[in-house]
């Protein structure tokens, strides 16, 4: 029975020396952002076209509308475009209130984000081809720092193709504590474990970066290449567009110095709604996407690309297999007790020890996404200590999670999920 115990350990070990080496350069992303990325100074001023999809979003708008008039680029030089369902939505006549010259668009057949967005630059392709430089998709629950557009536009300047902005967490800027619990502080590091720690790496090799759905940026040209937009197949429209500018090489880059404010659900409930939707959409474009993105890889870019849209995966495995050798020593360690052999204390401790390089390796990230981030985590000393402790613990759901993805293949439909009510001018930006 001790062969059998020091034969598990072993294997334990060897699994985790195999994962690090896997994953190792995914580590190695996540130092490149400690010195500050180099702005692009761009003396031209483009116009931009800003789409807002707002379906039934009401006051939810008009945070970022209010934003968007702030801002410190020459409002003569963009246009908003609002996106909604129904001729009757309240949303409409609470925006025209507050920036009246802002266009228009009833979609009454859309079904997802996706078919909003065709719908709106379908149109503006066919009667103001050639009027924009550039398109910015902007979530209606988001808010932008002052110098937002301005910093996009300096972004034009290195010529690429789509362009990400940094996304920091809105709640945190709210005066009031009731919009932030704790599953908006944990699932909002996770904004950082793609932008600073992924996007950042992956934009100064020159690779496709993580595109985000919303503060971000896509060239004119592109779009009107397209004739709208053409990512309409999964829940997550723009991991679509991520997969395709790998398969087609369309130049990617991340700005950190354009910071758009996202929402946080306060509901633990929600959140995993919205973990659930996303990841789904994740699987569902690895299906549609990972054949063609095989044939294609010839180049050193398609390959580290590969690599990056799938290093998930290693963790994945690792983790699965930490489960399943979990279970396995508990199920050892309680036959051992039944017949009172001391060597079921190793088994608890194998399984035990399993857990706990799990909870390690999170911990790892949670501490690094602090560190990074930390000029924007509104959070006193013990709260950041707590949230650093407990992250790891928070991270686990997507155990479940992924389960329902591969295991049961769960269909998921696109739903409006319930909005954190703000009080108006109750936000702090960071300067």
């Amino acid at each position: 029975m001790k062969i059998l115990f020091y034969v598990s350990l072993g294997i334990v070990v060897l699994a985790t020396i195999l994962f690090l080496l896997a994953y190792r350069k995914r580590i190695v992303w996540w130092f490149t952002c400690s010195k500050p990325q180099k702005r692009i100074e761009y003396n031209q001023n483009n116009r931009l076209a800003i789409v807002i999809p707002a379906r039934n979003e009401g006051k939810t708008v008009l945070p970022l509308i209010e934003s968007l008039k702030t801002q410190n680029y020459n409002y003569a030089n963009f246009d908003v475009h609002i996106v909604v369902k129904e001729d009757s939505d309240p949303t409409i006549d609470m925006v025209k209130e507050l920036m009246p010259e802002a266009f228009f668009y009833v979609d009454k057949e859309q079904k997802t984000k996706g078919h909003a967005l065709d719908y709106c630059l379908k149109d503006i392709c066919k009667n103001k081809k050639g009027e924009y430089d550039a398109f910015i998709i902007i979530d209606a629950d988001c808010l932008l720092d002052n110098n937002f557009l301005g910093e996009m536009n300096n972004a034009l300047g290195s010529g690429k193709d789509v362009y990400n902005s940094k996304l920091v967490v809105k709640n945190y800027l709210n005066k009031g504590h009731k919009s932030n619990s704790w599953s908006t502080r944990c699932n909002g590091l996770i904004w950082t474990l793609m932008s600073e720690l992924g996007n950042r790496a992956k934009s100064d090799r020159g690779i496709t970066t993580m595109v985000l759905g919303t503060g971000l940026m896509i060239r004119a040209s592109l779009v009107e290449k397209w004739n709208g937009w053409p990512y309409q197949k999964t829940l997550t429209e723009d991991i679509e567009l991520q997969r395709s500018c790998a398969l087609n090489h369309y130049s990617t880059e991340y700005v950190s110095s354009a910071i758009c404010y996202v929402e946080e659900s306060t509901s633990l409930h929600v959140t995993n709604i919205r973990r659930q939707r996303w990841m789904s959409g994740v699987v569902h474009c690895d299906r549609l996407y990972d054949d063609l993105l095989r044939r294609n890889m010839k180049t050193k870019e398609d390959k580290l690309n590969f690599y990056s849209f799938h290093c998930l995966y290693h963790v994945y495995w690792y983790v699965g297999f930490l489960c399943l050798a979990t279970i396995y020593s508990l199920a050892i360690a309680i036959v051992l007790n039944c017949d009172n052999n001391p060597l079921m204390i190793n088994f608890y401790c194998l399984a035990v020890g399993s857990v706990f390089l799990i909870y390690l390796g999170m911990l790892a990230m949670t501490i690094r996404c602090m560190v990074v981030d930390r000029k924007y985590l509104k959070m006193n000393f013990l709260q950041k200590i707590f949230i650093c402790l407990t992250h790891p613990i928070y991270y686990m759901g997507y155990i479940g999670i992924m389960i329902k993805c591969f295991a049961l293949k769960q269909k998921v439909d696109w739903k409006r999920i319930e909005r954190v009510e703000f009080k108006e001018s109750s936000f702090e930006k960071v300067e």
